[in-house]
């Protein structure tokens, strides 16, 4: 896949396709689109309103009345990633009608902030995770692990377990490579598998840097064939400036870096960015998430993935000592006879692990 795009002065690239855009890639059928309605892409989610686009451009739509009355949960409205059906003509408000949300393949979900328990969705259909992070400084952290106290480490298995349970595979992009030595960046990559442990096998970790390039046709690469990645993690590592280089043009807002070099937050909507290219492909940029506690009921997917799936791929390693502990139900804090406690104690198992375990069982738990 092109890194940029240079279209002639004067030219506008044409629309993506709807294989571009990434229709080819679906598992699920594709229901027959009847005469007046056509297939279109949420981009951005609007309050109450949706930009639209498809192989002829960019439209505004709404999910019109039955949709309306029908909705029982934030699950039933569009989201950004989603595959609609829509009138070909304004409706209301020089807005077409949403008629039809298709069923997805994927969705990433998160416990929204505030004291009520309701999910929010961030973004649907998406292939790939891809969890942006940059790499830990000398001085960072300890000296057993630098990342610990930096993006690159501390709730990463957040993101992991909402990409592995909504059906999304999960990608590590250490961004900003270029603001450190080869030997930092090492030292983040090694600190990142030990503390990933056994998931650490299933999660590539792509080096990048939005300044000068580098990793950014491995990158590309991920939403080649009509592919759809989602960008997401903390504010300021360059999640914007990375679709903006991929894109070939500055279609998302990037703020100068503050007087320390750290950047900014400037992203306050999810956008689906088409790439461009013969492959086609898009991706999500996501404003930056203070956290992202995954939702830990139903998704509505038809492969029926639940976040325990989603902990058991990240946790891979305390699940299955947890299954030959004496009781059931153990919480694996004071229980005699915890197989996993005996692991700590032993060695077998990084006490590091165990309480980032629990930590995330009580995020989603709301403890």
């Amino acid at each position: 896949m092109s890194e940029s795009t240079d279209p002639q002065a004067g030219e506008s690239p044409p629309p993506p396709t709807l294989a571009q855009l990434g229709l080819q890639r679906r598992t699920v059928p594709v229901p027959k689109v009847p005469n007046g309605y056509a297939l279109s892409r949420v981009a951005v989610e609007h309050r109450g309103a949706y930009e639209l686009v498809d192989g002829t451009g960019e439209v505004t739509g709404a999910l019109d009345a039955a949709g309306r009355r029908a909705a029982r949960s934030p699950f039933d409205y569009p989201t950004v990633g989603d595959w609609v059906v829509r009138s070909t003509e304004p409706r209301s408000d020089r807005r077409v009608a949403i008629t039809d949300v298709l069923d997805r393949t994927s969705l990433l979900c998160r416990r929204a902030a505030g004291p009520r328990t309701r999910p929010q969705l961030v973004a649907a259909n998406a292939d790939t995770l891809a969890v942006v992070t940059t790499p830990a400084p000398s001085g960072s952290g300890s000296a057993a692990d630098p990342a610990a106290s930096h993006p690159a480490g501390h709730r990463i298995e957040w993101y992991l377990t909402a990409a592995f349970s909504g059906g999304a595979r999960p990608v590590i992009v250490v961004n900003k490579i270029d603001t450190v030595s080869n030997v930092e960046y090492e030292a983040t990559v090694d600190a990142l598998r030990r503390r990933l442990g056994s998931a650490a096998a299933a999660v590539p970790i792509l080096a990048t840097s939005a300044l000068d390039g580098h990793g950014l046709d491995s990158l590309g690469a991920l939403a080649g064939d009509g592919g759809t990645v989602a960008l997401s993690g903390p504010s300021g590592v360059g999640k914007s400036s990375l679709v903006n280089r991929l894109a070939g043009a500055e279609v998302m807002p990037v703020a100068p870096l503050s007087p320390d070099g750290r950047g900014r937050h400037t992203t306050v909507r999810r956008q689906l960015v088409p790439v461009g290219g013969p492959d086609g492909g898009t991706f999500v940029d996501t404003p930056g998430l203070q956290d992202l506690i995954p939702w830990s009921g139903d998704l509505g997917l038809p492969a029926g993935a639940t976040v325990l799936d989603g902990l058991a791929q990240t946790f891979g390693d305390v699940t299955a000592l947890a299954q030959h502990c004496r009781f059931a139900d153990c919480s694996h804090t004071v229980e005699p006879g915890c197989a996993v406690i005996a692991a700590v104690q032993s060695g077998e198992l990084a006490a590091q692990r165990l309480s980032t375990y629990l930590e995330l069982v009580a995020d989603m738990a709301g403890d």
